[in-house]
């Protein structure tokens, strides 16, 4: 019984030595706070937005996609070199730049093949050989299983034409 009595006593001194000792925090807080200050830049003028009325002139129209631009021939046609027939009738397809135009596949058979392109309204239209397609006057010479053969022509902006052969490849997706 002696354990209990001296854990007692020790236990009573604990107690009696602790006591409520914070002067030096209540102290340490009123300086703190005394000492801190804001720092807050102050905030930057006001962005003022001044519109621009829009006033609709005779140019076009900005919200409608341009038309193809079709060359004056009678600029062209008294010159000597190599000239495109500009009086014939122009096909749907021709109104899309080639890098718009999608190839989705093939129909046909061994004798005609058709190609079947997507434009990017959605549409599937199909062509064949000697159709046109594209903004610079694309013809096409070849429908392939997994590509067509277009000849496009240029101008070179001296009056003249030139050709270039671009492909237009069968999608992956």
């Amino acid at each position: 019984m002696m354990f209990p009595r001296y854990l007692m006593i020790m236990l009573c001194l604990l107690l009696v030595g602790c006591r409520a000792n914070d002067d030096s925090i209540s102290i340490f807080i009123s300086n703190t706070h005394s000492a801190a200050k804001a720092r807050i830049e102050p905030l930057p003028a006001q962005f003022e937005f001044i519109a621009d009325e829009f006033v609709m002139t005779d140019s076009r129209v900005p919200f409608v996609r341009p038309y193809p631009k079709q060359m004056d021939t009678a600029e062209t046609s008294n010159k000597s070199c190599w000239q495109p027939n500009l009086q014939r009738e122009f096909m749907a397809l021709e109104s899309y730049s080639l890098d718009t135009l999608t190839m989705k596949g093939v129909l046909g058979d061994r004798k005609q093949l058709w190609a079947l392109i997507y434009t990017p309204e959605g549409q599937l239209m199909k062509i064949k050989e000697g159709h046109y397609l594209g903004l610079n006057h694309g013809q096409v010479q070849r429908v392939g299983s997994r590509s067509i053969d277009i000849d496009e022509i240029l101008p070179d902006g001296a009056g003249c034409w030139l050709k270039r052969t671009t492909h237009l490849a069968l999608s992956q997706q």
